[in-house]
């Protein structure tokens, strides 16, 4: 299934987002957001939440700054 993930292409093999981030290798990162189709979708909802052929998803992290 191919997908948008921050705005590249990507085909990825299962339809779950928390796999999906497990196989992109941005699922151990500290301090993320997901976003799919630009709603946020809540980490407690990442185990069950199905993507779709061609959904846009963007990981966005926070950064520390002054």
């Amino acid at each position: 299934m191919n997908i948008q993930f921050n705005s590249e292409t990507r085909a990825v093999s299962s339809t779950i987002l928390s796999s999906i981030l497990h196989e992109l290798q941005v699922s151990e990162l500290k301090g993320i957001a997901v976003a799919v189709n630009q709603e946020v979708i809540p980490k407690t909802e990442w185990e069950s939440y199905s993507i779709s052929e061609k959904d846009d998803i963007i990981l966005i992290q926070a950064t520390q700054g002054g």
